[in-house]
């Protein structure tokens, strides 16, 4: 009933830039050696493409004091973290990839983000962003007994982080989330039916409400 989360430093690729790989986040990187880490040796360098800036969220947030460390523990003096708001982090993404340039942005799995546009997540061989994350499902004691039909699918119930981010791409561009969720369990039969497999129908009892997902 877990699922994997990542944060850390996302980029979106401009036709004219090619990343090195990635994994759950860190510091700018670039293809080729071009001097210091600061960025600024090279005109072509992935610091002087993006203004060496990266584009964060709400100042105080988690994340942000997260890549504070990350700027600190990777030497990058003349990058800025420009502060604002996880809307005018993603509106920034959208107007980059919409003029075919790179970015760079404070990011987190699941989000729709990483559904839309082509992104990756950049290394951070320091670990300064920390291990994958996992969300769990939690039930209130006793479902189990009280309702072992709905406990039995909560049980089963399991989809990945892409998935997530498919439904979260359809409510952010406009769909309901009833419409949202319908639609994806009408495209991933195969896996909704592995989540009711054996499992004995209710009665037409309608399943206790207090459950939800929460991320560790």
């Amino acid at each position: 009933m877990k699922k994997g989360t990542l944060k850390g430093l996302a980029v979106a690729l401009g036709l004219s830039m090619v990343m090195a790989g990635c994994s759950s986040g860190g510091a700018p990187q670039e293809n080729k050696p071009s001097g210091d880490n600061t960025g600024t040796a090279a005109p072509n360098s992935v610091g002087a493409q993006v203004d060496h800036k990266i584009i964060g969220i709400d100042p105080g947030a988690g994340l942000m004091k997260a890549t504070e460390k990350a700027m600190k523990e990777y030497d990058l003096k003349d990058w800025e973290l420009v502060e604002g708001s996880s809307a005018a982090m993603t509106a920034a993404l959208t107007q980059a990839y919409k003029d075919k340039k790179p970015i760079i942005v404070t990011g987190w799995t699941p989000h729709w983000m990483f559904s839309k546009f082509e992104m990756k997540y950049l290394e951070d061989p320091k670990g300064v962003f920390g291990k994958d994350e996992q969300i769990h499902t939690i039930v209130r004691k006793g479902l189990k007994e009280d309702q072992p039909s709905a406990y039995a699918f909560l049980d089963n119930f399991s989809w990945t982080p892409e998935d997530m981010e498919k439904v979260m791409l359809a409510i952010q561009e406009g769909k309901k989330p009833d419409d949202a969720a319908a639609e994806w369990v009408k495209n991933n039969e195969a896996t909704v039916n592995k989540w009711v497999e054996g499992i004995q129908p209710a009665e037409g009892k309608k399943a206790d409400p207090r459950v939800c997902g929460m991320g560790f």
